[in-house]
């Protein structure tokens, strides 16, 4: 082979491993970038008091509401871990709730403290697809307190009125003291290592709250995607870990 091929064969060789070596490094970071939020649930239980927060039946509910479920995730869910309640850093954080597809178009939602007394209420509308959707605790309403369990409860309004048997879910949250280093990460901008580390401290509400930030100002980002995906499935939720955010 004559000198001058012998080094443009060369030549073509490294730079083709480059371009092979430069695009698997994106493609190989992918699942671990993914993998980072990793969920610790604490070991609190939720209060004895606590009805499950299973959600019923899709045919235990009116037909209003039931007439209209089918396939996958039929029922409404909460978006917790098997031990019904999670933790949250802030006064008036966020809930998410799976809602299944249906006629209804609004719900009440309700926050209660441990002796009953509500904290607050209010009818909500409904997104008009079958997706996870979040509820926040208005800025006017009583924030939480620190150290305190508080039982939300979401009951979807079928018909004119609240009826008996209306499918409902609800769950339990307890707002807990900042931790020096997740504090001074609030003032940072939101990355999914910030969201990692809310994961791995067991913030539970705020873990998802904050994912889903991204989720919706990066809905094309693959990696927010799958780490949504991957924190559902971590605790149960399989059946809803690839359904939409709805809004």
């Amino acid at each position: 082979m004559p000198k001058s091929n012998k080094h443009s064969f060369t030549y073509l060789r490294v730079l083709l491993a480059t371009l092979v070596t430069l695009i698997a490094i994106p493609l190989l970071s992918l699942p671990s970038m993914a993998g980072r939020v990793t969920f610790r649930p604490p070991s609190d239980p939720a209060p004895k008091s606590s009805s499950g927060g299973a959600s019923r039946d899709g045919s235990l509910g009116v037909a209003a509401c039931s007439s209209a479920r089918s396939g996958i995730g039929q029922s409404v869910t909460p978006v917790l871990p098997t031990t019904n309640i999670g933790f949250t850093l802030t006064e008036h954080p966020t809930v998410f709730v799976y809602v299944p597809a249906s006629n209804a178009r609004k719900a009440f939602f309700s926050i209660q403290d441990e002796d009953n007394n509500h904290v607050y209420q209010a009818d909500i509308n409904l997104p008009k697809q079958p997706g996870v959707m979040q509820v926040k605790l208005p800025t006017s309403a009583p924030g939480l307190k620190t150290n305190k369990n508080y039982k939300w409860s979401l009951v979807m309004i079928c018909t004119a009125d609240l009826e008996p048997d209306s499918p409902f879910v609800s769950g339990w949250i307890r707002r807990v003291e900042y931790k020096t280093n997740i504090r001074n990460n609030q003032n940072k901008n939101i990355t999914l290592d910030s969201v990692s580390e809310l994961a791995e401290t067991g913030i539970w509400y705020d873990t998802l709250a904050t994912l889903a930030q991204l989720r919706l100002s990066q809905p094309n980002n693959q990696v927010l995607a799958t780490s949504w995906a991957n924190l559902l499935s971590s605790v149960g939720l399989n059946a809803i870990a690839n359904e939409p955010l709805v809004q």
